[in-house]
């Protein structure tokens, strides 16, 4: 088995209508830019339907997108102005927050399926290891695509609730697209990683041995989208344009899976044969403050964040005040 490493195209999104037609209804250059921090994750495909179906266009916005490898590395950017709103692991936000950074969550984007062996997010390993489920990783080194970000803290509690130790694994950071050549060479011996690249990882042989977003809890956010305090304070009405159109993409997305499986080409080179089998997110909109309080909790449990309840209550002023 060969597991080749995955490329992602950092695209910029293009404003254009169902049947290719622009979507821009005003002229030339009356759309309000949207820069957006991500990674590259199936959840991202939500905001490529958006632009596609006019509903970003609707509100008055266009949408670029720039890929970067996790989300804690990314957030200095978004500070500093580089993007306008930055998704990323749900985690990573509320750590960030904890640490005193100035950062709000302003909508999900994107939740755990709840089902085993069916969600986005998935460890894997290569077809003859003898890991079988979240306990063997006791001992074991494991890549994630951000030390201490959502994986790992999420990994932490899928692994206790099987009866294993996590703080027996050796945790080592690589970027998504480079797990699959590191777990072939057998520098690592498993990895924690989502869709598209746990599809991607599969069709070429790996094997699930947890899902551990559903196994830390089935009823995760995974993903947030967030900006900072400042921004909050004095774009309000942006972001809430944005929020409108997105959940219009949420909802389109949930209805129209075989549409979020066409947008992945627009990120990623991947085999048209293998997209048909992903798993997607789960697209439900909405967020609240025992969405952000679970998340916190877990990451307090990992020993990676202190105050839950502060984090969570800081974290989403913006959705609490709405």
């Amino acid at each position: 088995m060969m597991l080749s490493a995955i490329t992602v195209t950092a695209l910029a999104l293009t404003a254009c209508g169902s049947g290719g037609e622009p979507a821009e209804t005003a002229a030339e250059g009356e759309l309000q830019t949207v820069t957006v921090g991500a990674v590259p994750v199936v959840d991202v495909a939500a905001l490529y339907i958006g632009e596609e179906q006019g509903f970003f266009a609707d509100e008055g916005l266009t949408v670029e997108i720039e890929f970067g490898q996790g989300s804690a590395a990314m957030i200095p950017a978004l500070l500093n102005g580089q993007y306008d709103i930055q998704y990323g692991g749900s985690v990573n936000v509320l750590q960030a927050v904890a640490s005193g950074l100035p950062l709000v969550a302003t909508a999900a984007g994107g939740r755990t399926t709840g089902v085993v062996g069916e969600d986005h997010g998935g460890v894997v390993v290569l077809e003859d290891s003898d890991i079988r489920s979240a306990k063997d990783l006791e001992g074991k080194t494991v890549a994630v695509n951000a030390l201490r970000g959502l994986h790992e803290v999420f990994l932490w509690r899928a692994i206790e609730n099987d009866g294993g130790d996590p703080t027996t694994v050796d945790f080592v950071e690589l970027a998504l697209p480079d797990m699959g050549a590191a777990l072939e060479s057998g520098q690592i011996d498993a990895a924690s990683t989502s869709e598209p690249f746990l599809g991607v990882l599969g069709g070429q042989g790996a094997r699930v041995v947890s899902s551990l977003y559903v196994e830390a809890d089935p009823e995760l956010v995974t993903a947030l989208y967030f900006v900072t305090e400042e921004k909050a304070a004095e774009d309000r009405e942006l972001i809430e344009r944005f929020n409108r159109a997105l959940e219009k993409s949420f909802a389109y997305a949930t209805e129209n899976p075989d549409a979020v499986r066409a947008e992945l080409t627009n990120f990623t080179q991947i085999d048209p044969a293998l997209i048909d089998t992903m798993v997607l997110t789960n697209f439900s909109w909405g967020l609240d403050y025992d969405d952000l309080l679970l998340i916190a909790e877990l990451a307090s449990d990992a020993g990676t964040l202190e105050d839950p309840e502060a984090a969570a209550e800081k974290a989403g002023a913006f959705v609490l005040a709405e």
